[in-house]
């Protein structure tokens, strides 16, 4: 089993990093790969070096150059640009490491396409050697993709989207990554995935080094046009999964998913607050539910969830 995986890496000005990211991915064990590199109106400089490595590299990169259009944008048309059986997506500061597509290629060996593989993530800002490590349940192997959402969902975790390795005909039947989000784009589009998963199988040694984003990153993540569009990604969880599986145990842990919304978001922007309580109130799920740490979830037995912000938010 040779296949050839592509790994698509979205550009927007990371000239400072992407050059890392590129020798993971050009450093990896696995020999059958391409790289797809979409810049993506970067105005840094990134551009000169992928076109460096570009020519350094021709028989194992395409580069692809568009005027500024959003990650998701550029995701898509690496998609269509790359030839592989295999998909890997990589942001352009994450790093690799060395054995994690050959040690996923092999768990995926006698498996169908459906079964996707995935791996530990790691935060880091500078060294990769200096990181730290989440602990979080997602980091072991699920019976069916579903498993593995409800457990994001329940206890408010997350995987980045470099850990999967997922065969090409998932990606085809998840469809695009929806352009018109301005956060959460990668978990809109792999909840979609892993609807479509039969099993998700985790490879323990392995891991991608996510680099922990600047505070101009952050700003931009909390103005009031990116709560409104993460609250959109929550709504389309909803309409995906309840076609797949409209159940108590689905609907209480998208009650959790808008509750985690409200958490993050108040006191800010209470028409969005509102919103979000409206689409609680719509799951029919009259059982209470509790997010958060356990300090923060005894307080919310005591005082009720919204009081319990309140308090937070006023010792902060």
């Amino acid at each position: 089993m040779n296949p050839l995986v592509s790994i698509i890496i979205p550009v927007y000005n990371k000239a400072a990093f992407v050059a890392e990211t590129l020798d993971s991915a050009l450093g990896q064990s696995y020999p059958n790969i391409e790289l797809v590199l979409v810049n993506d109106g970067s105005i840094d400089g990134s551009m000169t070096i992928l076109e460096a490595y570009q020519s350094r590299f021709p028989d194992k990169i395409i580069l692809i150059d568009q005027l500024n259009g959003g990650v998701s944008k550029a995701t898509n048309i690496g998609i269509q640009a790359s030839k592989g059986e295999y998909i890997q997506f990589l942001d352009a500061d994450d790093i690799l490491s060395e054995d994690k597509i050959l040690k996923q290629i092999k768990l995926l060996e006698n498996q169908d396409s459906k079964v996707m593989a995935s791996s530990e993530w790691v935060n880091f800002k500078e060294d990769i050697a200096v990181f730290s490590r989440l602990p979080y349940g997602v980091f072991q192997s699920f019976d069916s993709g579903m498993d593995l959402l409800l457990r994001f969902w329940n206890f408010q975790e997350m995987h980045q989207p470099g850990v999967y390795l997922t065969h090409r005909t998932l990606i085809k039947k998840a469809g695009s990554w929806d352009e018109t989000l301005k956060i959460n784009q990668d978990g809109e589009f792999f909840m979609r995935v892993l609807l479509q998963a039969s099993k998700i199988r985790f490879e323990p040694t392995e891991r991608v080094y996510y680099r922990q984003p600047g505070i101009s990153n952050v700003s931009q993540q909390k103005s009031e046009k990116a709560y409104a569009s993460l609250l959109d990604s929550y709504q389309a969880y909803e309409r995906n999964v309840l076609v797949v599986e409209n159940s108590p145990r689905v609907r209480k842990a998208l009650k959790k998913v808008y509750q985690k919304f409200i958490y993050d978001c108040f006191p800010n922007y209470p028409h969005l607050v509102a919103k979000a309580e409206e689409l609680m109130e719509t799951l029919q799920i009259s059982e209470k539910t509790y997010i958060g740490g356990p300090k923060f979830q005894e307080l919310s037995r005591l005082i009720g969830f919204k009081n319990a912000l309140r308090l937070k938010r006023w010792f902060q």
